[in-house]
């Protein structure tokens, strides 16, 4: 019996072997056949320790716009822009360095603002859609009249309302590209606030123009408007649980249009909607950036900056504003496990210590595009093969959240065993849903800080007939709309192999 279970049950994966035990404070059941690989998050002298992990819809992101009618820039003269989104992304990259997987997209309407968008602007902006897909970025996106420089156009909420229901099918197409769709339209860069007929003022046309908005979008995705008090003026209540909020000015409160902070009216509306909505954000432009009166040149502060983010569970923050004074100062400071346990943030897994133990420190700009939006981590997956002989295999899987916020997107929790080319030979949907896999108590508040919540996926394998030799036991969080095309989210783990789209937690042998 026992020369037996050791030719089914050979299990394997990296150092984790050794630790492989039996399942102890199990019912005996379970303790006979059970068994428990033990997992680890990435550390600094990992191969990809120092790399960041481009996981869909959440981190820092880029930004790009362009007008609808013939993709050039509305700005004159701007360096890093080309009709071919592609090589736009590559010009950011250049120039601001890697670590974003998403961008800020506008697309400005101002030649079409009160008329119908032709075909041709349509095409175009399919084709930069085409051009982030080729490249693996999702869009922070926006639909945009006025742009501070021409003159104000004179759109009627009518005609905003016909430009979504043109919009609506192409964002529907390219959902795997977007990651949220920003209310937009209204005012100077989208912003609701200096439009000509001052829509963005009257609570009847905010509602109008957001349930058209909300109804238009793709299942799953939000959108997001700037300000608490536009949020509020929205009379339909129904359609609020699709609408997030968007700061563009984050400061930590220094300067007039930081409104995100905690003597705003707006704070417990910030604090109420964000820990299930998206969240995104931008500093101000520097003054080696922009002219402008609102520019901002002091130092935002790593860590308090953190704590903000942090409490208010953004999921994306752009990285190329305040890129010449406040990024190259998160780039230069170093962060410590003690000051971000002090600070009450989340700490990753061996994040800062590495094989051996010794403790490394990180940057806050590591840190931050890190730990954007969610950070899953496997704990242990366990699974019984006693049953293997009747065709099923029982699997857990233990996760935790170690990021600033939940997931925002649906996307299904599956199993997987994989044979020895990587071949998927039998899946199975756990049913979980990982928008619950929620992070650690909000700095700023008097949430728990202890940690966040271990949560266990469980599901069974159904074997095909005849399967024998080496397998490997997966978990996948595939896209849902788009599975050829989308991309699945890779788990925060140095102990964890990638195998085309699949968390690989164990190894094992099947058959005699």
């Amino acid at each position: 019996m026992r020369m037996e279970r050791r030719r089914l049950l050979t299990t394997a994966l990296g150092t984790a072997a050794a630790a492989m035990v039996p399942l102890g404070a199990a019912s005996p059941a379970r303790a006979a056949g059970w068994q428990r690989v033990p997992h680890r998050g990435i550390r600094p002298d990992d191969p990809e320790g120092r790399a960041p992990l481009a996981n869909p819809r959440r981190g820092f992101r880029y930004e790009m716009s362009y007008n609808a009618i013939d993709l050039t820039s509305p700005w004159p003269n701007e360096a890093d822009h080309s009709p071919d989104a592609a090589k736009t992304l590559d010009l950011l990259e250049r120039e601001y360095g890697p670590g974003a997987n998403l961008t800020q997209l506008y697309f400005y309407l101002w030649d079409f603002a009160t008329s119908t968008i032709p075909q041709s602007a349509l095409d175009n902006i399919e084709s930069v859609f085409r051009g982030l897909r080729r490249k693996g970025y999702a869009a922070v996106l926006r639909f945009v009249y006025d742009d501070g420089v021409r003159e104000n156009r004179r759109y009627t909420v009518q005609d905003i309302q016909r430009h979504i229901g043109q919009l609506a099918p192409l964002v529907a197409r390219n959902s795997d590209v977007v990651a949220v769709w920003q209310a937009g339209f209204l005012g100077a860069w989208g912003e609701w606030h200096g439009s000509y007929y001052r829509h963005e003022t009257y609570p009847d046309a905010v509602t109008a123009i957001m349930t058209t908005l909300v109804a238009a979008l793709p299942p799953g995705m939000h959108t997001q408007v700037r300000y608490a008090e536009k949020r509020d003026m929205i009379t339909d209540k129904a359609i609020l649980d699709r609408v997030g909020f968007h700061n563009d000015y984050v400061t930590l409160g220094e300067g007039e249009w930081d409104y995100y902070v905690p003597d705003n009216p707006g704070w417990p509306s910030y604090l109420d909607v964000s820990p299930t909505r998206m969240m995104d954000g931008e500093m101000p432009w520097d003054k080696g950036q922009s002219a402008d009166p609102y520019a901002w040149s002091t130092v935002i502060p790593g860590v308090p900056a953190a704590r903000r983010l942090q409490t208010l569970r953004f999921d994306s923050l752009s990285l190329v504003h305040n890129a010449t004074v406040t990024v190259p100062a998160w780039k230069a400071a170093e962060l410590t496990e003690r000051q971000t346990a002090d600070a009450l943030l989340p700490v990753s897994d061996g994040y800062f210590r590495e094989r051996d133990g010794r403790l490394v420190a990180r940057t806050q700009f590591e840190y931050l595009r890190d730990h954007l939006g969610y950070r899953i981590e496997v704990r242990e997956a366990r699974y019984d093969l006693s049953g293997a002989r009747g065709g099923r295999i029982p699997v857990e899987v233990d996760v935790v959240n170690r990021g600033f916020a939940a997931p925002k997107h649906p996307r299904p929790v599956r199993l997987a065993l994989l044979d020895a080319d990587g071949r998927t030979v039998a899946s199975a949907d756990t049913g979980a849903d990982w928008r619950d896999w929620r992070p650690q108590g909000r700095a700023e508040t008097g949430d728990d800080h202890s940690g966040p919540k271990v949560t266990t996926v469980r599901g069974e394998l159904a074997l095909p007939s005849g399967v024998r030799g080496r397998h490997r036991l997966g978990l996948a969080l595939p896209d849902p709309a788009f599975p050829g095309k989308g991309r699945a989210v890779r788990c925060a783990n140095g102990s964890v192999k990638w195998v085309d789209g699949v968390n690989v937690l164990a190894e094992m042998r099947l058959g005699g």
